[in-house]
C-alpha cells in the first residue's frame, strides 16, 4: 500500500515516529515536504532533515513560504510569528507517487491540496490536527469554517490528545473518526544520552556554568510571548525572598524576548540565568540537572518540552493552556497545573506563587529522597 504524508518539514522528534509508520509491513510511505527547515529552527533542523532524507523516502513540493502573525490567545492579545506554506505541487506530487491513502497535517493549505486530490482519485483522506483549546478559539471565523469544510471529507482524523479531541467535536467530527495521537519526544535518544550521564556530575556541571544556587528550576524554548515568559518572570519576582534565595531560575532559547531574560539576569545575577538555544542532543543533561520545570505557555498546541522533562524525571509547573496538560500532567504526581491567564485571586500572582511554593518544596522532597536511597544502597544491606 502506498501511503503519502503531506507536513511542512522533518524535525529531529518525529524522525523515529516516521520510520517506525515506513517499518509497516506492506507499507510504502514517502514524505512530501513543504520546506527544508524553518527560520526559526536552526541549523539542528537542517540536520534533520538530511538524516531523514537518508533514511527515509522524501520529496520536497514546490511551495511558496511566508511568515505571519497568528494570534495564539484572543483574550491576552497574544500572537506568535508562524510559517505558512502554500504547496502549490502537491497535486502534481500526488499523481507521479499515485498513493492508495494520503495524510496530510494540519487544516490549511496543504490539506486542501490533499483533499482535491483524494477526491479526484477516489482514495480515503486523513487529516492530523495540532489544535488545541486556546489556539483553536482564536481562529478567525473564515478559518474555522475552512476546518469544518476540510475535516466534513477526511475520512478519519488524528489528533494529539484531550484538547484536540474537544476542537474537533466542536467542529462536528464523530468521535468514531477521531484517533488518539500524542506527541512523542525522542524516546530512544533520551534513553540512550540519560543512560550514559552521570547524575551528580551532570548537576555541578549545569550549576558551574551558569553560577547556579543550590535548585535550578528550567525554562526550555523559544523566548516569544506564546510562552509566558514575561507573566513568569514577574510571578517569579513576587516568590517569597527566603525561597528564592535557594532557587535559580534558568531560562535556555533565543528569541524576541531574550533581552529581557538577559536583563533579569543582569539586575539579578544568580537568580536569573540564560543559556542560547542548545541542540536537541544536549537538552537531556540540561533537563536532568533541573530540579524542576517551568512551562508557563499562553497557548502551545502541545509543549513537547514537557514530555522531555518527564522524561528525565523532573516535575512541571505546567500551565493549563498548553495542549498537553490533560494528558500529561497528573497534579500531585508528576507536576502541577496553572492559568496564566486568570487574574482572580484564585488564579493571580499569590496563587501562582504558592503553585511554585509548592511544586520547589515537592523539588527539594524529591531529591533528598532521592539522596537517601542512593545512601541505603550503596551501604548494602547492613546498613
Amino acid at each position: 500500500m502506498r501511503v503519502a504524508l503531506l507536513t511542512n518539514a522533518l524535525t529531529a522528534y518525529m524522525l523515529p515516529v516516521y520510520r517506525d509508520l515506513a517499518a509497516t509491513p506492506g507499507w510504502r510511505l514517502k514524505l512530501f515536504l513543504s520546506t527544508q527547515t524553518e527560520p526559526h529552527w536552526g541549523d539542528a533542523w537542517l540536520e534533520a532533515y538530511e538524516e531523514g532524507r537518508a533514511s527515509l523516502d522524501v520529496e520536497l513540493v514546490r511551495s511558496i513560504g511566508f511568515e505571519r502573525r497568528q494570534l495564539v490567545h484572543r483574550g491576552a492579545d497574544v500572537a506568535d510569528r508562524v510559517s505558512t506554506h502554500v504547496p502549490w505541487g502537491t497535486f502534481g506530487s500526488l499523481r507521479r507517487f499515485r498513493p492508495d491513502v494520503v495524510l496530510s497535517a494540519e487544516l490549511g493549505a496543504r490539506s486542501l491540496f490533499a483533499a482535491a486530490y483524494a477526491a479526484w482519485a477516489r482514495v480515503p483522506l486523513v487529516l492530523w490536527s495540532h489544535h488545541a483549546r486556546v489556539s483553536a478559539d482564536a481562529a478567525a471565523g473564515a478559518r474555522r469554517g475552512l476546518r469544518r469544510r476540510l475535516l466534513r471529507r477526511a475520512d478519519a482524523v488524528i489528533g494529539m490528545g484531550v484538547q484536540t479531541r474537544e476542537f474537533l467535536r466542536g467542529l462536528a467530527v464523530p468521535d468514531a473518526d477521531i484517533f488518539d495521537a500524542p506527541f512523542s519526544h525522542d524516546v530512544p535518544s533520551y534513553e540512550q544520552a540519560l543512560g550514559g550521564l552521570d547524575a551528580m556530575v551532570v548537576r555541578h556541571g549545569l550549576r558551574g556554568a551558569i553560577r547556579a544556587r543550590e535548585h535550578v528550576a528550567l525554562v526550555a524554548g523559544r523566548l516569544v510571548p506564546m510562552k509566558g515568559i514575561l507573566p513568569l518572570l514577574s510571578a517569579w519576582a513576587r516568590i517569597p525572598d527566603e525561597l528564592r534565595a535557594r532557587w535559580t531560575l534558568c531560562f535556555v532559547g533565543d528569541g524576541p524576548l531574550a533581552h529581557a531574560v538577559r536583563d533579569a539576569a543582569r539586575t539579578r545575577p544568580g537568580e536569573i540565568a540564560h543559556l542560547p538555544a542548545l541542540s536537541p542532543r544536549e537538552m537531556p543533561a540540561i533537563h536532568a540537572a533541573a530540579d524542576l520545570h517551568i512551562f508557563a505557555s499562553l497557548g502551545d498546541p502541545w509543549g513537547l518540552v514537557v514530555n522531555e522533562a518527564l522524561a528525565c524525571g523532573v516535575p512541571v509547573l505546567c500551565s493549563r493552556l498548553a495542549g498537553c496538560a490533560d494528558d500529561l500532567i497528573e497534579p500531585g504526581r508528576n507536576g502541577w497545573l496553572f492559568d496564566p491567564r486568570d487574574t482572580s485571586k484564585r488564579f493571580g500572582p499569590e496563587a501562582m506563587a504558592a503553585g511554585m511554593r509548592r511544586a520547589i518544596d515537592y523539588a527539594l522532597a524529591r531529591r533528598t529522597d532521592a539522596y537517601t536511597a542512593s545512601r541505603r544502597a550503596s551501604a548494602g544491606p547492613s546498613a
